[in-house]
């Protein structure tokens, strides 16, 4: 009976939030200066062509409601959109076929901070299927099928983690005799490695979101990042010389403060943003949680930065609750809104439904804060 009713006030909360949004009572930036210029270049990188291309306009998800929201602040000085360089785009034959290249809608929250999303109230029980009330916002207007027979839960908080100096050059050696590697024992992350070092990694700065183990930092480091920055939920005590960690919280107020802003010159993530939003590992239940977590990306990133993203391919989008999200032509070009596709570091997008096995590194640049490619 309790759960019942948790669940039920939890779904209200969100559901309020979402109407309040589409309606435009849900006011969230404050200063009017802030408020207008980062709409303004959201509109703008619409329209922004990259080696001479405007990818066409998306016709899977027109006129559905999507509220991702907008970055709260600049990431340029003084406000002004700069000249950025974008690589050439190279083709995947996979995202040709299922139009994966196009231009989105317009987001429907043109004032709504993407940084809130986490002000949302926790999940602190096991939410068995999404409340019908939000089916329609978890599926894009019924369009993304459910899968509910597959379940977990992280039924307590994560406890600290401490990332030794032994620990992370455990990681550095793997890397060095390139081994099978990481969370996922696999070598997706070498061709990213090598291929981008010099754009991405040497003497940059780099962040990392969602991660346990910090095997993705261990790989920036051992190829000579400058500074290395974890952004994640749990609490993580680093001793290990040019590795910082901070909770997401902590780092909006760090953020916020104009003198302390940090901007970085790539972003990595690997398996993480497919699981924003699904309550799974107690975040907020979200339907837009990836979208806003996107968003957020652009705000830490550097115009034209490199944002290395994994999440699960499949020519067929689908939602295994309260597992994650896999990616097809109805959510992918959603999720890559406000970012140029350099390339595909894989096979591609896998075909047979409810496959989550096919995450490849997908290079993407930031075109916010950006006025010419």
């Amino acid at each position: 009976m309790m759960k019942t009713i948790y669940i039920t006030i939890l779904a209200i909360i969100i559901i309020v939030t979402l109407a309040l949004l589409q309606c435009g009572m849900y006011e969230t930036l404050g200063d009017d200066k802030l408020k207008s210029f980062p709409i303004d270049l959201s509109v703008y990188t619409r329209q922004i062509p990259v080696h001479g291309l405007v990818d066409p306009a998306c016709s899977r998800t027109k006129n559905v409601y999507v509220c991702a929201g907008i970055c709260p602040w600049s990431n340029t000085p003084n406000n002004e959109r700069i000249a950025c360089f974008f690589l050439p785009r190279k083709p995947n034959p996979d995202f040709v076929a299922n139009n994966i290249y196009c231009t989105p809608d317009p987001d429907q929250c043109p004032s709504y901070n993407a940084w809130l999303k986490d002000d949302l109230p926790q999940t602190r029980q096991h939410i068995q299927r999404i409340p019908d009330n939000l089916m329609s916002n978890f599926t894009l207007n019924y369009s993304i099928p459910i899968d509910y027979s597959n379940q977990q839960f992280r039924t307590t908080d994560t406890w600290p983690a401490n990332w030794t100096i032994e620990s992370i050059e455990k990681y550095r050696k793997q890397v060095r005799a390139r081994e099978s590697y990481g969370s996922y024992n696999s070598k997706d992350i070498y061709p990213a490695l090598d291929n981008y070092a010099s754009l991405a990694i040497i003497n940059k700065t780099c962040a990392v979101i969602g991660t346990e183990n910090p095997w993705i930092e261990a790989a920036l480091l051992e190829y000579n990042a400058s500074s290395v920055t974890t952004i994640e939920y749990a609490t993580i005590y680093s001793s290990a010389p040019r590795l910082y960690t901070i909770t997401p919280m902590d780092f909006a107020r760090k953020q916020n403060n104009a003198k302390e802003r940090q901007l970085f010159d790539s972003v990595w993530s690997y398996s993480s943003i497919e699981h924003d939003g699904l309550g799974r590992y107690r975040d907020p239940l979200n339907p837009y949680g990836d979208f806003q977590t996107m968003i957020k990306i652009t705000c830490i990133l550097k115009p034209g930065g490199f944002l290395f993203l994994s999440v699960p391919l499949n020519t067929h989008d689908f939602i295994q609750f309260n597992l994650h999200r896999i990616y097809g032509p109805i959510r992918l070009p959603l999720l890559y809104r406000h970012f140029h596709v350099v390339e595909v570091l894989g096979s591609g997008m896998a075909n047979r439904h409810g496959d989550s096995g096919t995450q490849p590194f997908v290079v993407l640049q930031n075109k916010i804060g950006c006025n010419s490619a």
